[in-house]
């Protein structure tokens, strides 16, 4: 998977499709979108994305095609390896009332038959995906492959730390796990990170956060927490090294956001 051993290749996948579908079905609002919407063009430093063609890889949810299609996206073709994450989309895309100009699809991002197949978009978009696939780089390659010229690759992935070899013997451990157990290791991790130790101050404004979270890109709370403690594959790095991968493949870094685990990056190909 990760070229981590025999171990990691043997362990079960996250199931991340399941995990969105539970997100659209319990915690999946208009207001979540506009939020989504705000962050994607707050980012991407655009009023709206009238005229842009919107390539989402790794589609998840479908909410961030539902916010470009908000946004005014010209075009949106959205596609996701994981069955579940295509079915939901789908949903998203029936409410927005089926329109033409948005398409879903089944495929991969490793695929690189696929991927040739698709045409190059205006704004390649993949949020915390890319780093799931077990091929990190191959999967960013591919998908850079996709900008067309002065177009712009708006990439997120998690961050190498000291803490990511812990954080691949858990998820591995938490994916062979029951779902009591599962249940249990994200409690532990939401425990350990917000109320251990704490002082009453600290409880406020951790409970705060977690009540406020979904103005963190419309997310929810819970289902980022799955994500987290057991989304595997899971093949992290340094904005460094993503710096110098992009720039090998002649593109060029325009932003880097830091400050969570996922790190964002705003990549260029020629002057978009």
């Amino acid at each position: 998977m990760t070229g981590t051993g025999k171990e990691s290749q043997d362990a079960p996948t996250f199931t991340f499709g399941r995990n969105w579908e539970r997100f659209v079905e319990k915690s999946f609002s208009d207001e979540r979108v506009e939020i989504s919407r705000k962050h994607l063009l707050d980012f991407l430093e655009m009023p709206d994305l009238k005229g842009k063609y919107f390539l989402d890889v790794g589609c998840g949810s479908g909410i961030h095609s539902l916010a470009a299609f908000r946004s005014g996206a010209s075009r949106i073709v959205s596609f996701d390896v994981d069955r579940h994450s295509v079915k939901t989309t789908e949903k998203l895309r029936e409410m927005a009332g089926n329109p033409p100009h948005w398409q879903v699809l089944d495929g991969s991002v490793l695929d690189e038959a696929f991927m040739a197949a698709l045409d190059p978009a205006d704004i390649v978009y993949s949020w915390g995906v890319l780093h799931h696939t077990g091929k990190l780089w191959d999967a960013v390659r591919n998908a850079a492959g996709r900008i067309r010229e002065k177009g712009i690759f708006y990439l997120a992935l998690y961050e190498k730390t000291a803490d990511s070899a812990y954080w691949i013997e858990t998820k591995q451990r938490y994916n062979r796990s029951s779902r009591a157990t599962k249940l249990g290791m994200e409690c532990a991790y939401v425990w350990r990170t917000f109320f251990r130790g704490a002082s009453p101050r600290q409880w406020f404004n951790s409970l705060r956060y977690i009540f406020t979270y979904k103005q963190s890109r419309g997310m929810a709370f819970w289902t980022d927490v799955r994500d987290w403690v057991g989304g595997w594959p899971y093949e992290p790095s340094t904005p460094q090294e993503v710096t110098d991968f992009v720039g090998g493949l002649g593109l060029s870094m325009r932003k880097v956001k830091t400050g969570e685990a996922n790190i964002e990056y705003l990549i260029a190909r020629g002057d978009g």
